[in-house]
């Protein structure tokens, strides 16, 4: 079975629309992952974790 190449007709009055939301997308997944960043480091002595989770977008009420 062969395939065939489609091809999209490009109206101008419509923006990628596609292309645009799968950036905002990228963006805000981007500061999710920030905002839940955690690094754990466990002591090979005892074997005692500790967690420390990124705070750079929280709200502060100072």
């Amino acid at each position: 079975m062969t395939s065939v190449p489609t091809q999209r007709a490009e109206n101008p009055h419509i923006s990628n629309s596609t292309s645009d939301v799968n950036h905002e997308h990228e963006q805000t997944w981007d500061a999710v992952e920030t905002y839940f960043e955690c690094i754990t480091t466990c002591s090979l002595d005892d074997g005692e974790c500790i967690t420390r989770c990124v705070e750079q977008l929280r709200d502060t009420d100072d």
